[in-house]
């Protein structure tokens, strides 16, 4: 079961305007079968890795699915735990109109394995 990460973005505010207010996930079902995906979200505080997403999604064969997330935190993170290695996953950063932000994207070819 590959357990995939956006690794950690910064998202400081810049003259008061946070670069990302929401995280937008793509997860692509390429298999043949259901596939089950565990999404977990953090938010930096200090030191620390705080937990405020936990969500379980089964994908149908060929189906792809978007979750939108609250990101207006310093530094965060996304975690996937997949059932299959035919899934795919994207993130971008949505400023507050809904601009994607290129500073906080990750294409499926970025996401790191952990």
């Amino acid at each position: 079961m590959p357990n995939l990460t956006t690794g950690l973005f910064e998202n400081t505010p810049v003259a008061g305007v946070r670069p990302s207010s929401t995280l937008s996930i793509n997860i692509s079902n390429d298999d043949t079968a259901i596939v089950d995906v565990q999404i977990e979200g953090f938010f930096q505080s200090g030191t620390t890795k705080v937990k405020y997403v936990e969500e379980v999604v089964a994908l149908t064969a060929g189906s792809v699915v978007q979750r939108n997330y609250y990101a207006q935190f310093d530094a965060f993170e996304f975690q996937f735990a997949v059932s299959s290695e035919a899934v795919e996953v994207t993130a971008w950063g949505k400023d507050a109109n809904g601009n994607l932000t290129t500073a906080h994207r990750v294409v499926a070819q970025e996401v790191n394995q952990f």
